[in-house]
């Protein structure tokens, strides 16, 4: 295992990184559809296949087919393949999961969390982790995505608002010392959008935006294919563009923030309000539409068209991935959301679409996955 240095190495690598993404976010491919893809020659297609197999990663079946003649052989990542850890870290819990390359979640961990220090948040990750049935020595790398601010270089989370006193905690550094394997780290929500954008809703876009709606509202970007990324992760944090000069003043100083009105406490509020019932907001999603609860959503998804507007007019995306508890929003809000983004933006050339997250609430989890494989894919992390 290692991380690739010269750029003859990574050349090979790079190309060997494409050829196993392919495989493992197809679910099933063959060599010509490979080529197709990639660009490359069949020659060196061969050859990329041609070690996988021979180092116990990939298999070739014979892929069922209903027409006259030989079946396609087609390529899938093996049992024996090496291993991911993804940790994730929310206001109220980790997650540990262990999956295989092709994201399949193998195991899965979980711990709920209090008022942690850097301490006390470090060794239940470590706990987690070593709880994990696996031989560690067949696990290529641990991801890890959390809220707060980090320092991607460093590896170090900076520090997490309204959440214990975890600060400048060298996450990366700390696991990479006790376990051995290269650490990945990133902002939840950056994570969350390499995950759509390797095996999700946004795999065949090359310009799309994550808004995860939850305590704050968050978002990933994704233009010309590839993610817009900064040192400290907080290239998307949409919910603090103002859509209110004179409104409600924000922790981070401002005021009229959009997740002053859009966040999901502040929507529990209001319906909790509104209809005297103390359900929580997913539970108020699943409640048959009222005159007063409609009122509460149109609002809010219009405080987001507003401002998911001027982010598409900047970016020119093709679609907006709704995710984290914004995948409650009944389908019915979602689909205003899109009709109101699509009537104020600026180029009237094509629709914005509109789509919740493919994978529930556990995007993030996901993705802390993908830290790693992104790495690998993109032939920067070799095995």
């Amino acid at each position: 295992m290692q991380v690739i240095g010269t750029n003859q190495q990574y050349a090979k690598s790079h190309n060997r990184g494409l050829v196993l993404r392919l495989i493992c976010t197809n679910g099933g491919i063959t060599r010509q559809q490979i080529t197709k893809s990639t660009g490359l020659t069949k020659m060196t297609t061969t050859n990329i296949v041609s070690g996988l197999m021979q180092n116990g990663l990939v298999t070739e079946t014979e892929a069922k087919n209903d027409n006259v003649g030989r079946n396609p052989a087609v390529l899938a990542i093996t049992p024996s393949a090496p291993k991911v850890i993804g940790v994730t870290v929310s206001r109220k819990k980790i997650d540990v999961v262990l999956s295989d390359l092709a994201l399949g979640i193998l195991e899965h961990r979980m711990e709920i969390l209090d008022d942690e220090d850097n301490h006390s948040l470090l060794a239940k990750i470590v706990q987690l982790i070593a709880s994990i049935e696996c031989d560690m020595n067949d696990v290529i790398g641990i991801g890890v995505a959390s809220i707060g601010q980090w320092d991607i270089q460093q590896e170090k989370l900076i520090s997490i608002v309204n959440f214990g006193h975890v600060s400048e905690l060298n996450i990366g550094e700390e696991l990479q010392k006790e376990f051995g394997r290269p650490v990945f780290v990133n902002n939840d929500m950056n994570a969350a959008t390499m995950a759509e954008k390797l095996f999700g809703n946004g795999k065949d876009l090359t310009d799309f935006i994550y808004l995860g709606i939850t305590n704050g509202i968050g978002a990933g970007i994704v233009t010309d294919g590839r993610m817009y990324q900064q040192n400290s992760g907080l290239a998307g944090e949409i919910g603090h563009m103002g859509i209110d000069p004179n409104g409600k003043k924000c922790l981070c100083g401002n005021r009229g923030c959009l997740e002053l009105y859009a966040s999901v406490p502040v929507m529990e509020q209001r319906l909790r309000e509104k209809t005297g019932l103390d359900l929580s907001f997913e539970q108020f999603c699943q409640l048959p539409v009222t005159p007063d609860v409609n009122d509460i959503f149109v609002d809010v998804c219009e405080k987001i068209a507003y401002a998911m507007v001027s982010v598409v007019n900047l970016l020119n995306s093709q679609a907006i991935i709704i995710g984290s508890e914004g995948y409650y929003l009944p389908e019915i809000y979602i689909r205003y959301m899109e009709k109101v983004i699509n009537e104020m933006k600026y180029s009237p050339m094509e629709n914005v679409d509109v789509i919740k997250t493919a994978f529930a609430l556990n995007t993030s989890i996901y993705g802390s996955v993908c830290c790693v494989l992104n790495q690998v894919f993109s032939g920067n992390l070799a095995f």
